[in-house]
C-alpha cells in the first residue's frame, strides 16, 4: 500500500505479484495423522449456504457434508461408499458420510459449506471442515491457510446408501451404481411451445 492506502499497481493498472521460494505446509502428515486434508467447494453451494441452502433444488443436490476418499485409501481403512466416518486432526473432529471418489491417494476432501447453523438439524453432529484446519495465515497476504491439515479417518458405522455428495464434478463417485445428483421434483421444468 502507498500512503493513500491504495494498493500499488504496475504498468497498465495491474497488481504487482510477489514471488517467493517454496515453503512446506506448516503441518505435514505423520504416523498419527497420515492423510492430508484439503477443503473446498461444491458447485451446488456457495460459502456457508446462507442463501443456496434455502434453495430446495440446490439443497437436494448437495444437502450435507461428505468426506471424499481415494478408493485405495478407503479399501485400506475398510470404508465403503456412504459409511459414516470420523475425521480428526490435532484441533478437532467431524463426522460425515464417505464418498469414494477420484481424489488423490493420501488426500481427503471435505467441502467447507456446512456447519452448525442449520435450524432443522437437531443432531448437532460436528461437520464443519474448519474444525480440522490450522490457525495460520500467509505472512504477506494475510489469507488464512484453510486448505491443508494432517488428519486421520476412521469408520464409525456402516452406510445406508450413498454419501450426500453430488455425482458431478470433483465428487463423482467411483461406483457407477450411485444414483446421479438431482434437485428433485422442484428442479424439474417443462416447456411448451405454442403457436401465436
Amino acid at each position: 500500500m502507498h500512503a493513500a492506502g491504495v494498493p500499488r499497481q504496475g504498468p497498465g493498472g495491474r497488481a504487482f505479484l510477489h514471488a517467493t521460494d517454496y515453503q512446506p505446509s506448516p503441518e505435514v502428515t505423520s504416523d498419527e495423522y497420515p492423510l492430508l486434508l484439503t477443503t473446498g467447494r461444491t458447485v451446488y453451494q456457495f460459502h456457508t449456504r446462507t442463501k443456496t441452502g434455502r434453495a430446495p433444488q440446490l439443497d437436494a443436490a448437495a444437502p450435507d457434508a461428505w468426506v471424499e476418499l481415494n478408493a485405495a485409501d478407503a479399501d485400506r481403512l475398510g470404508i465403503a461408499e456412504g459409511d459414516l466416518v470420523g475425521v480428526s486432526s490435532p484441533r478437532g473432529g467431524i463426522q460425515a458420510r464417505a464418498r469414494i471418489g477420484h481424489v488423490r491417494p493420501g488426500v481427503v476432501f471435505v467441502p467447507f459449506h456446512y456447519g452448525y447453523f442449520d435450524v432443522e438439524r437437531a443432531d448437532r453432529v460436528p461437520r464443519a471442515a474448519n474444525e480440522l484446519t490450522i490457525t495460520a495465515w500467509d505472512p504477506v497476504s494475510k489469507q488464512p491457510l484453510f486448505k491443508v491439515a494432517a488428519v486421520r479417518v476412521a469408520k464409525l458405522e456402516n452406510g445406508h446408501g450413498p454419501a450426500p455428495a453430488p455425482t458431478v464434478g470433483g465428487s463423482a463417485p467411483v461406483d457407477a451404481a450411485v444414483p446421479p445428483t438431482a434437485g428433485g421434483a422442484d428442479a424439474e421444468a417443462t416447456s411448451v411451445l405454442q403457436e401465436v
